[in-house]
């Protein structure tokens, strides 16, 4: 098995990958023209195990300020980093660590040597080229960058995302609200915008319901844009739009980032009746919806529009990612299934998360031919397919 998951291994190594998902910045840091590893590799993701460590947040606004000393910061991180070593958030960062600046293990005797390396790279225009390029082999990310400019995120490097449930009201009625979204939509995907995303299960439950015109027109016009039933119609009319016009939309399902979210907003069954209603229109659902991975697994199997994006899962979890990538290829055709987005908002965590997506892929491909589920040919075009063919084909790439 171990000769099994070696060939796999060096095969997803020696191929192009499509990453279905992050949020990076156009080059160099998270943090911007001051480098600093801590404010980077604290930005996200292990500042919540962090958290729930104990770090109160005044420590993390400290740690995460490149102005302090960084040995002084580093000391009121050591308890709680040291708690949290045994996490996956923690893990990617090591991997990173060690692949790109040569530094093993982040102690208080590593520190100064891993920041001084890591500022020296992240200076550099061409890091973030040099970090999806060279050291990843990312043909193309999709990129959700927060920003209504989709020129610096159409690249070689970039494809856009743009946020469907982010465009602001302006127009004196809701007719014209949604002329005026139809023709931003229409102008952005001629810009190159490849796909559509909704983040609201942070603020609201993934519930959308059927609303008619004459109830959202009566919201609309007492101002009320806020309310659920003006979300509901306007997502309803974004998901009408976009499939009449053959495109994607990607959704937040699962796990929230960050403390004391409602997970419960969350759950992928909550969008069956959008599946149902709209069954020309390709739904790229996030992170394996964690924990509701099965609900989804059975909701991908049962509507043809429902892919399975394993964005984000394995850090969040390497043992739940292969566990349900296993089930996936019990259940599901695999081409319907999304192996990698890294989800990181700075550049060295997209290292370590493709690292531990490759690991958590090519273990369980090498497990389906030890038991006789399929050939090695076999598991070599399933890898192909989870890490390229699929989101090259879904997204037009």
């Amino acid at each position: 098995m171990n000769n099994i998951y070696e060939r796999l291994l060096n095969y997803a190594d020696n191929m192009k990958i499509i990453d279905t998902h992050e949020h990076l910045p156009p080059h160099g840091t998270h943090q911007g023209e001051t480098p600093d590893v801590l404010c980077d590799y604290l930005s996200h993701y292990i500042s919540s195990d962090l958290q729930a460590a104990g770090m109160k947040g005044e420590e993390l606004e400290k740690i995460r300020n490149y102005k302090f000393d960084l040995i002084e910061r580093f000391k009121i991180l050591e308890p709680y980093w040291n708690a949290v070593k045994n996490t996956s958030y923690y893990r990617s960062l090591e991997i990173a660590a060690k692949k790109i600046h040569n530094v093993y293990n982040i102690t208080i005797d590593t520190i100064e040597e891993l920041n001084e390396k890591f500022k020296k790279a992240a200076a550099n225009e061409n890091y973030g080229r040099y970090i999806m390029k060279d050291v990843c082999n990312i043909e193309r990310s999709i990129n959700d960058c927060w920003s209504d400019d989709m020129n610096w995120a159409t690249t070689d490097m970039f494809a856009p995302a743009w946020h469907a449930d982010s465009f602001p009201i302006t127009a004196p009625t809701l007719d014209e609200h949604c002329e005026l979204y139809k023709q931003n939509f229409l102008q952005k995907k001629a810009d190159g915008m490849k796909t559509l995303k909704n983040g609201m299960a942070y603020g609201r439950t993934l519930y959308f319901e059927d609303v008619d015109f004459e109830t959202a027109n009566e919201e609309y016009k007492n101002k009320n844009f806020n309310s659920k039933k003006i979300q509901d119609y306007l997502f309803h009319y974004a998901l009408k739009l976009a499939e009449e016009e053959n495109f994607i939309i990607q959704i937040h399902t699962g796990i929230q980032e960050g403390m004391r979210n409602n997970l419960e907003n969350s759950n992928p069954m909550l969008l069956k009746n959008l599946f149902t209603k709209y069954p020309n229109l390709t739904f790229d659902i996030f992170h394996m919806g964690y924990p509701y991975e099965r609900e989804l697994i059975v909701l991908a199997k049962t509507h043809a529009n429902v892919y399975i994006d394993l964005c984000w899962t394995h850090i969040i979890s390497p043992f739940a990612a292969r566990n349900a990538f296993y089930e996936m290829l019990d259940v599901l055709p695999y081409t319907k299934i999304f192996g990698f987005g890294g989800d990181y908002c700075f550049y060295d965590g997209v290292v370590g998360h493709l690292t531990l997506a490759k690991q958590d892929i090519c273990a369980v491909l090498a497990k389906k031919v030890k038991n006789g589920e399929c050939d090695i040919e076999l598991a070599e075009k399933i890898l192909q397919a989870v890490l390229y063919d699929n989101a090259k084909r879904i997204f037009k790439l």
